[in-house]
């Protein structure tokens, strides 16, 4: 992605007493603005329904739909539907956090770890076990 740089200073040549040889526009000077805006232009991302590739990066609001592939780091508010592949990292509120870990969900509070669950469902918790309720 590029931006748009002029090369040729038209108002320069503007200001120069007729008959001066470099008030003269040349075809290669012309050319050269043409590819450079082309070049631009074709290189960012459209405003509606855009593709990104490479890091992307900023804040965006509305919705964003399709296929994230790579890492997300940040903050995510909002609804996230879909499925997830690859290394998953955590997933983080105000106070507790939820991180994969192997096979297991470890969920901390403020930092200190409290439970884990496994892939069959038992849990092991960290702490005292009050129970309400049946099962």
């Amino acid at each position: 992605m590029s931006n748009y740089v002029q090369s040729t200073n038209f108002a320069t040549k503007d200001a120069l007493s007729s008959g001066d040889p470099l008030k003269i526009v040349k075809g290669t000077e012309i050319n050269t603005e043409f590819n450079n805006i082309a070049v631009a232009v074709a290189t960012k991302a459209d405003l509606i329904s855009p593709t990104f590739t490479g890091t992307v990066t900023g804040t965006f609001a509305g919705n964003v739909t399709g296929n994230v592939t790579g890492n997300v780091t940040g903050n995510v508010t909002g609804n996230v539907t879909g499925n997830t592949s690859g290394t998953a990292g955590s997933v983080a509120t105000a106070n507790w956090t939820f991180t994969q870990s192997g096979s297991d969900i470890v969920a901390s509070y403020n930092g200190t770890r409290r439970f884990k669950v496994d892939a069959s469902g038992n849990a092991v918790v960290s702490g005292n076990v009050t129970a309400y309720g049946t099962v």
